[in-house]
């Protein structure tokens, strides 16, 4: 009896105890990472990056203030993918077909015929997409998005791979089999 009762005092504590440095998140270097909110490190050929969809949409729902970022990793066309389309303001839908035309489809998004495939394919305006994915600026914001992740290596953080998540440019979220723990840490971290 006495050992059910300090288990179930025990396993009520660990399930409603706050997330903690070192196990659930850890602390990085200011400055390399410099957006505010929920900023998602992600690559589109990552089937679990598409999964973490789920996961940036139900912090969203339990806090619709909180700001999700996005920064594209590996490879320059696939960064200069996401930042064309940010900047021709094509939104979360754009995003998705790149997800589904690269998970789902194979579609290849490697050289600029590849994604005038993709605009054409999804009734966006190619010249455009073109025009804006071979400009300066998207080469310059996709150049020092794949630098992150070496920025990070050489600060000493563990950067495992992508997904991964920082709050508020300061702490780093350790990826958790239960996404409903971890949506609990980005909650807990993005108020403190």
């Amino acid at each position: 009896m006495y050992m059910r009762t300090f288990f179930l005092i025990f396993l009520s504590l660990v399930v409603n105890s706050e997330p903690r440095e070192g196990v659930d998140y850890s602390v990085i270097p200011e400055g390399i990472v410099k957006l505010e909110g929920v900023t998602e490190i992600f690559w589109y050929g990552c089937p679990a990056c598409a999964a973490y969809e789920e996961v940036l949409k139900k912090i969203k729902e339990r806090n619709p203030d909180a700001q999700v970022n996005k920064i594209p990793l590996y490879t320059e066309p696939t960064a200069k993918t996401f930042y064309t389309i940010e900047a021709l303001k094509l939104g979360d839908e754009a995003h998705a077909k790149v997800f589904e035309d690269w998970q789902l489809k194979r579609r290849s998004f490697r050289t600029e015929n590849d994604l005038k495939a993709f605009a054409k394919r999804h009734g966006y305006d190619e010249d455009k997409f073109i025009k804006t994915f071979n400009s300066f600026g998207i080469q310059m914001k996709a150049r020092n998005a794949i630098n992150i992740p070496r920025k990070l290596v050489n600060a000493g953080v563990d950067f495992t791979g992508v997904p991964t998540v920082v709050v508020n440019g300061v702490y780093l979220v350790n990826r958790q089999r239960d996404t409903s723990k971890e949506i609990e840490t980005i909650l807990y971290l993005l108020d403190r």
